[in-house]
């Protein structure tokens, strides 16, 4: 393939730096395709005039945002970036600035009540019935952790999905770290599990009914509780009042 990268010019100064950029723009420029495997090193670097150790960090680099995988010594491949890379950023930026829980539920209220406003207008019957085995699912009493709080998420990013808006969907999937936090404090609540179980509930019945205003406030209501026993959990095991998170 030629990149007609022969007229592109290399400063000396962070030359893996950009290399990678330049290989970004054609990777989103539709250059190459999903899957589609890059040059190799030899051959980028031919073409970049550098040597291999550069070409080579600027794939590290590429890999670190998500574009490309590396398999099994055979080569670089091209990749659709996943909104659990912006998840782990996200949840660094959180841990970094101290971000309290008032602020993070905050943002969940916005986008939550508005997936949930969308769903109930196009969410098609298999994806309600994707939301019911999902409740139902949280309904059992004998799954681990780790799986109510995946069953949790994935109800939630199910209704993102079925808004029919996919940016919603990826901003709901971004925020899975923070959300999946949030869940496992509000499981250690006494009665958290019911809580959580009943308020889907609600919030399902509302999609399937196709009640728009419903469906927005069952989604709110979930959320605020979801956030007081956060903040107990938080209380009772730091002793430290998040009540007041403004």
């Amino acid at each position: 393939m030629n990149l007609q990268m022969e007229e592109l010019s290399i400063s000396r100064v962070n030359l893996y730096e950009q290399i990678a950029d330049r290989l970004e723009q054609l990777i989103l420029g539709a250059e190459f395709e999903e899957e589609q495997k890059l040059p190799s090193e030899q051959a980028l670097a031919d073409q970049f005039g550098v040597s291999r150790n550069v070409v080579r960090e600027a794939l590290k680099l590429l890999k670190e945002r998500g574009l490309i995988d590396s398999r099994n010594g055979t080569g670089s491949y091209v990749r659709k970036p996943e909104a659990e890379n912006l998840s782990d950023v996200i949840s660094r930026m959180v841990a970094m600035d101290n971000i309290d829980i008032t602020y993070i539920y905050d943002i969940r209220i916005i986008l939550e009540t508005a997936a949930c406003r969308m769903a109930a207008e196009h969410a098609t019957q298999e994806q309600l019935q994707e939301m019911e085995a999902l409740l139902e699912g949280l309904k059992d009493r004998n799954i681990s952790v780790n799986d109510r709080r995946e069953k949790d998420f994935a109800f939630h990013v199910a209704i993102a999905k079925a808004s029919g808006n996919p940016l919603l969907e990826i901003l709901v999937k971004a925020m899975k770290n923070i959300f999946i936090e949030m869940i496992e404090k509000g499981i250690f609540v006494i009665g958290g599990i019911d809580d959580a179980i009943r308020r889907h509930s609600n919030i399902l019945q509302a999609l399937q009914e196709r009640d728009a205003a419903a469906a927005e406030a069952a989604m709110e209501d979930h959320l605020r509780f979801s956030k007081k026993n956060v903040e107990n959990y938080v209380s009772v095991h730091t002793g430290e009042d998040v009540s007041d998170g403004h």
